[in-house]
């Protein structure tokens, strides 16, 4: 099946914000609720492998039969290394959005892509460079430049006074001005082929070279809440004990607006538990809710997070909406009741200065809803979750996720998605469309999804069953 080419790149600008992966280790997880992760064996993938569908990695392809399997160990975790690498392009990305757009380490103005002289970008580029360095050295209790500081430590920078401090400054300046003109080269690259009808396949090149992207904002949230919606209408779903979140992603910095002046905080878990027991889909007291992510910060990030509400410590959300946006009005009435169903709203955090045009919330959400996450860290296109029959998923979900690899490990992606599904149990995802051979998921229902007058979604349900019953438009 084909897809319009505007509807896959209707997200791109909020698939362009990588994260930063730290070194740190993670500080929670619970196998006993969770499952134990390994990669795929070589028998796992040999249906997609043996398909003919899909062109192989060149590492495989020179093996045939038997030889394969046996380099198959080798090639999977090879690869794994390779993705994980993606994790500090995506880094380094995160890195120049913050210094350009940034408000919580100064009050600079900020280098905004409505800048058209060149000396007037250069200068504030350069002032915010330095009062970057400035910052990063002392971070004090600044989340974003904590992350910061271990990433250009990594990479063999200090900000010490003198010549190291000079080194790190260069080494900012040219590492922004390599994500931008990384930047140019893909619009000119969305712009070239917008006109085209083009395959998922073809977008999802696109992306395949690009730093792993784990920022994230509400709107696939609202996009999911749709999807949810229409499958309980169908029948596809008719309860939820088990769900897992695939990359649920870290709010780091919005490159469009700065806003970073709130502690980091991740939204799709709690958007998802809004959903299912607003819809009547769970409840609170049975739902546990698994967080399988490739990145370290958003682990810890969470585990941090359950901590604190085994000590009856509340966890905060803070929600902005720019308002000079076409939304459409079904996402403003997402946007404004998001959370009701699992936390109380509470005074937001101020905006900075110049964000007249902005409409805000914050919620409050409850300890006990804190406490159904169980995070695991997880390369969900190689490996997977090894479960019992009480353990598997009645939900899986993996949004902006799977775009950024081509269709032989979207393949496998899916292939693990399905081992870890209970038998009725559905997958949704905004990045796959169609059938892939080798994997019995199937899609079952479609949904699409307008945020605003030029930004649409679509998310795809999939499952085993390849009945579907005819309903009455919705």
């Amino acid at each position: 099946m084909r897809q319009p080419l505007d509807i896959r790149l209707s997200r791109r600008n909020f698939l362009q914000m990588p994260l930063l992966a730290s070194g740190l280790p993670l500080i929670f997880q619970n196998p006993a609720n969770t499952g134990t992760v390994r990669f795929m064996s070589f028998d796992e993938a040999a249906p997609v492998i043996r398909s003919g569908k899909f062109m192989l990695p060149p590492d495989l392809t020179r093996f045939r039969g038997e030889m394969m399997r046996g380099a198959w160990p080798q090639w999977v975790r090879s690869r794994d290394t390779e993705i994980r690498s993606r994790l500090q392009r995506g880094d380094e990305d995160t890195l120049a959005n913050f210094v350009l757009f940034g408000v919580s380490f100064t009050d600079l103005p900020r280098v905004t892509p409505d800048l058209s002289d060149r000396d007037e970008i250069q200068r504030r580029t350069r002032a915010r460079v330095m009062a970057f360095v400035e910052a990063v050295a002392s971070p004090g209790n600044n989340e974003r430049l904590v992350l910061l500081s271990a990433l250009t430590t990594r990479l063999g920078y200090s900000a010490a006074r003198g010549e190291s401090r000079e080194r790190l400054a260069s080494y900012v300046t040219a590492n922004i001005e390599r994500y931008q003109a990384e930047r140019r080269q893909y619009q000119s690259t969305v712009q070239r082929v917008a006109g085209n009808d083009a395959s998922a396949a073809t977008v999802s090149d696109l992306y395949k070279d690009r730093g792993l992207s784990s920022d994230t904002d509400f709107r696939p949230n609202y996009a999911i809440d749709q999807g949810l919606a229409e499958a309980k209408r169908r029948g596809l779903v008719k309860s939820v004990r088990r769900v897992a979140i695939l990359g649920p992603g870290l709010d780091f910095t919005d490159k469009d607006a700065g806003f970073d002046h709130y502690p980091l905080q991740t939204l799709q878990p709690f958007a998802v538990v809004d959903s299912l027991v607003r819809l009547g889909l769970a409840n609170v007291q049975t739902l546990r809710v698994s967080v399988l992510d490739i990145s370290t910060p958003t682990l810890e990030h969470i585990a941090r997070a359950i901590t604190r509400a085994r000590a009856q410590q509340s966890y905060t959300l803070q929600l902005v909406l720019d308002r000079t946006l076409p939304w459409s009005p079904q996402t403003l009435d997402y946007w404004e009741r998001f959370g009701a169903a699992i936390g109380n709203s509470v005074q937001p955090l101020p905006l900075p200065p110049g964000a007249r045009e902005h409409s805000r919330r914050a919620l409050r959400i409850r300890p006990e809803v804190v406490r159904l996450m169980d995070p695991l860290r997880m390369n969900g296109v190689l490996q997977r979750a090894i479960l019992g029959s009480n353990q598997q998923y009645d939900l899986v979900i993996a949004t902006n996720i799977l775009i950024y690899y081509g269709a032989f490990e979207q393949a496998l992606g899916l292939a693990n998605v399905e081992s870890m599904l209970a038998p009725s149990g559905i997958f949704m995802t905004n990045d796959l469309s169609h059938e892939y051979a080798g994997v019995r998921l199937r899609p079952a229902a479609v949904v699409r999804v307008d945020y605003s007058s030029n930004q649409e979604d679509q998310v795809h349900i999939f499952s085993r069953s390849t009945f579907q019953p005819q309903l009455p438009p919705a």
